[in-house]
C-alpha cells in the first residue's frame, strides 16, 4: 500500500461533498419558497394585539436585515441562534400571528447562517437545555426582587 495520496479518489471525494452541500442549499432555497406564502405585513386593526404584532414583526425584519449586513464565526452564528430560541415563546404569547413571527424569527437565523464563515448549528437538545437553564435563572432573580 502506498503512503502517497490518491487524486482520483480525493477528488471524487471533493465532489460528493460539493454535491452534498449544493443539494443541501437546494433543499434550503426550496424550503424557503414554500415557507413564503406566509403573508407577513397584513393589514392593521385598531386593537394592542394588532399594533404589538406589527411592531414585533418590524424589528424582527430589521434584525434580519441588520444580520444581512454582517459577518459572524460560529460562536456568533450559535449566539444568534441561542437567542432567536429564546424570544420564541414570549413572543409567541404576546403577538396574534404566530406563524408570522415564527417565520420572521427562522429568517433570521436563516440569514446569519448565510452571512457565517463556519455555520455549524447548536443541537436541538443542547439548545433547550441553555433556554432552560437561562428561564430558571430569570424566574430565580424575579423571585428574589419580589421578595
Amino acid at each position: 500500500v502506498s503512503s502517497r495520496s490518491n487524486p482520483l479518489r480525493e477528488e471524487k471525494l471533493g465532489r460528493s461533498n460539493t454535491q452534498r452541500a449544493r443539494s443541501q442549499l437546494l433543499e434550503t432555497h426550496l424550503a424557503k419558497l414554500f415557507k413564503q406564502k406566509v403573508e407577513i405585513f397584513t393589514k392593521i386593526e385598531y386593537t394592542q394585539e394588532s399594533v404589538v404584532t406589527t411592531i414585533v414583526k418590524f424589528c424582527l425584519k430589521s434584525v434580519q436585515e441588520f444580520v444581512r449586513l454582517q459577518t459572524f464565526n460560529r460562536s456568533g452564528f450559535q449566539q444568534i441562534q441561542l437567542d432567536i430560541q429564546f424570544l420564541r415563546n414570549p413572543l409567541r404569547e404576546i403577538v396574534e400571528d404566530e406563524a408570522a413571527v415564527d417565520f420572521l424569527l427562522d429568517e433570521v437565523i436563516v440569514a446569519t447562517a448565510e452571512r457565517c464563515l463556519d455555520p455549524i448549528p447548536l443541537e436541538p437538545p443542547i439548545l433547550d437545555k441553555l433556554v432552560q437553564a437561562k428561564l430558571a435563572k430569570t424566574k430565580e432573580q424575579n423571585t428574589t426582587i419580589s421578595s
